[in-house]
């Protein structure tokens, strides 16, 4: 199989986790431990190529993608030494992309001059664009997935940002033979999924859901500027759980607390409360500690080699039914069985 060509946007600890996960897959090919789907189509993770990414801290531009993981605010647990990509990280424009609280501390910002984007995707041949850009940054989302056009690349959105969501930007990707996947990825098993399987339970058992509560606690960059940029985390989140809860009046609650201690572990805090048979209470509490970043990886790869078999195949219009499995706010929504149903479905049809 061809390999798959990839641009990242946005060098943070998520990207850490991504190159070192495939990474480790590539050293350790036959090895399908820890992925939803070893196969993607044809595609295994081994056939993610590096090709070029995009950043704004100095600690990062101009470096090799393989060296420029680990400098700056990257905090994410070593999954392995990565693989020393022939990818490069350019300075990408700033844009929006940088709240003025994470200025010098978090991002040191480089004196270089933006390269033009659509430019270096054309001269290193990628075939999907990974947006990793930090939540909130709408205008920089709009401004590379422009050049991902321009350059006749996919595009897969993983922030909040509405795109993939937006009717005439899918038109835009698909009259040109491209796909555009988004918006939010889910990760592999985070605390929306895990909230949405408890509240699907519940419903299924006829137990009426009077309160969800979700409190993500975590000491990375994203949690740092989620603080100030909150509020497109919460509607993607609150929204992936509202379908689940027979009752208008009951709205899922989401908190995001930074610990002020650099580290890639996330805790999260799930409470429901609802009222069983005769209207006696129930109530649940779960916990979950993982990596987020590395979590969030682990869906990705799948979204990378999908963006790429739907162009193979000529299938770019079923993005909707695929969107539905890997992301949080799809423009189409299905229930976890039936959106893990459709995708395999997809991805094995030959």
């Amino acid at each position: 199989m061809k390999k798959i060509n990839v641009a990242i946007i946005g060098v943070g600890s998520f990207t850490k986790a991504l190159v070192e996960g495939v990474s480790f897959y590539i050293k350790n090919e036959d090895e399908t431990r820890g992925l939803i789907n070893p196969l993607v189509g044809d595609y295994k993770v081994s056939d993610i190529n590096f090709v070029a990414a995009f950043d704004v801290d100095e600690r990062k531009v101009g470096k090799k993608l393989h060296e420029a993981i680990s400098q700056g605010a990257n905090v994410t647990k070593d999954i392995t030494s990565p693989v020393e990509f022939e990818a490069k990280v350019y300075r990408g424009p700033t844009a929006d992309g940088v709240v003025e609280q994470m200025k010098g501390s978090f991002v040191k910002e480089s004196s270089e001059s933006s390269v033009d984007i659509a430019k270096v995707l054309k001269e290193t041949g990628a075939d999907v664009v990974l947006n990793l850009v930090p939540t909130g940054s709408d205008e920089a989302t709009r401004m590379y997935a422009e050049a991902a056009l321009d350059a006749g690349c996919s595009f897969i959105n993983c922030i909040p940002t509405p795109l993939a969501t937006i009717e005439s930007w899918q038109k835009r990707f698909q009259d040109k033979g491209l796909v555009l996947l988004g918006d939010d990825t889910k990760s592999q098993l985070g605390a929306t999924m895990l909230n949405r399987i408890l509240l699907e339970a519940l419903a299924m058992r006829g137990i009426q859901i009077s309160k969800t509560e979700q409190d993500n606690i975590g000491g990375n960059a994203d949690h740092f500027n989620l603080l100030y940029r909150k509020k497109s985390k919460e509607k993607t989140k609150s929204e992936a759980l509202s379908s689940f809860i027979d009752c208008e009046e009951v709205k899922p609650k989401v908190t995001f607390q930074y610990t002020g201690k650099p580290s890639g572990s996330k805790r999260v805090e799930l409470r429901i409360e609802g009222e069983m048979f005769g209207r006696t209470p129930i109530k649940i509490s779960a916990v979950i500690e993982d990596e987020i970043s590395i979590n969030g990886a682990g869906t990705v790869v799948d979204a990378i080699r999908v963006a790429k078999l739907l162009v193979d195949r000529g299938m770019q219009k079923e993005s909707e039914k695929v969107c539905a499995f890997l992301m949080k706010s799809p423009a189409k929504k299905m229930a976890d069985k039936e959106a893990i149903e459709s995708f395999r479905k997809i991805i094995e049809k030959k």
